[in-house]
């Protein structure tokens, strides 16, 4: 029946074999009208999973993958399914989606440098890799997790695995939130197939747990799947300041109010996702924390890192003062100072100095520099130290850890 709102369809998923799976994914694309009906021969199809990492579950389900693959390639397609990392050929070594598509990584593709229209944070020109602009058809496969920053991520955030190698860095020093809208209105999720088989919940990404879940949520909105199922996992999709952009910018709902769904009703797939802490607290006297001017995902990340560090900054003697936000004039610096975010650019010299909005998971590093602990020289390249002029001749972290 025809609606103007957009549809998610969602059902559970009866076991946790590979028949279990395609029968579910089946299931809720007839739910969707069968959106794969508009595939052509000859069209190519792009799949995006989220799967850069090697960490046994932090991964989209290579079921749904093979069930999608199989349906497009029946239809005549050629299919690719992508990710920025080389890893998607470790994880997907031995599967049968060999069968049906080419797995690429797009690390190893030609780029196109592409300006995204009326883009509000990556204004300037990006490097894009080919595959993204040239297919016709794109689908995206997320797992859900929740996440240190932006509280939860799923279909729009999986985006950001769109750039290649180390150009995510961009999206953090210009702004995630909008960032993620920008990179939805370059290239438009025709299909989501959302993985909540099983989820990454806990202080993702700078540490998390995987736990089962067992059901999909299916859109051609994505903005759409992320509302109702932050909904389904007990956070108001209002947190979210990502939909609430994306919405501004005509990409999706308003709230749940309008969707529509359709398959298991929400009660039945409901559950309580465990969040990453987004309270501040100092785990004891000494550490002086100073983010009362601070946007909400750079105190989130602050709020992260004292946590992950927690044991870390106990047996720490020594006074700590952290910074976030603006400040016209810094407070007192009492011991090792760490800066973060964007907003105390003019201040980088003050201590050692986090960039970003918000800073990545790996950059936590920077705290364990200021406090005398000891990083690789991976880390060392992720956070400026005072009288830093470079540090050219490190070498990189690998790919996975830039989150």
């Amino acid at each position: 029946m025809p609606t103007s709102r957009p549809v998610v369809a969602l059902t559970r998923t009866r076991g946790a074999d590979a028949r279990a799976t395609a029968d579910a994914v089946e299931e809720v694309l007839d739910l969707l009208d069968s959106p794969l009906d508009a595939l052509e021969p000859g069209m190519r199809v792009l799949i995006k999973p989220n799967m850069f990492q090697l960490k046994p579950g932090f991964r989209s389900n290579p079921d749904i993958l093979v069930a999608l693959a199989r349906i497009a390639a029946g239809r005549g397609a050629k299919v690719f399914v992508g990710e920025r990392t080389r890893n998607l050929h470790q994880v997907l070594e031995g599967s049968e989606i060999h069968r049906y598509a080419e797995v690429v990584s797009f690390d190893d593709r030609p780029v196109r440098i592409t300006q995204i229209p009326d883009a509000t944070s990556l204004r300037v020109p990006i490097a894009v890799p080919d595959i993204v602009l040239d297919c016709d058809y794109f689908i995206g496969v997320p797992q859900l997790r929740t996440h240190s920053s932006v509280v939860l991520t799923n279909a729009m955030k999986n985006l950001v695995g769109l750039l290649p190698g180390y150009t995510t860095r961009i999206v953090h020093m210009a702004g995630v939130e909008e960032s993620i809208v920008d990179l939805n209105v370059l290239r438009p999720q025709q299909l989501v197939v959302s993985d909540v088989t099983s989820v990454i919940e806990g202080n993702y990404p700078m540490a998390g747990e995987v736990r089962p879940v067992g059901f999909l949520a299916a859109s051609t909105s994505a903005a759409a799947v992320d509302t109702v199922t932050a909904e389904l996992a007990g956070v108001d999709p209002e947190e979210l300041d990502y939909l609430r952009y994306a919405h501004e910018r005509g990409l999706g709902p308003a709230g749940l109010a309008d969707v529509e769904t359709r398959g298991t009703p929400l009660g039945d797939l409901a559950f309580r996702i465990n969040r990453a802490p987004s309270r501040i607290v100092p785990p004891r006297e000494g550490i002086h924390i100073h983010a009362e001017t601070a946007c909400a995902s750079c105190r989130r990340f602050v709020a992260a890192a004292l946590s992950r560090l927690h044991d870390e900054l106990m047996a720490y003697p020594g006074e700590l003062t952290v910074i976030c936000g603006a400040h016209e004039t810094l407070p007192p610096l009492r011991g090792a100072v760490v800066l973060v975010g964007n907003a105390l650019y003019d201040h980088r010299e003050a201590g050692v100095y986090l960039e970003g909005c918000p800073p990545r998971a790996i950059q936590i590093a920077g705290f364990r520099q200021a406090i005398g602990t000891a990083v690789n020289p991976e880390e060392r390249t992720q956070f400026r130290v005072p009288g830093q002029r470079s540090t050219a001749g490190l070498p990189q972290p690998a790919p996975e850890e830039l989150v």
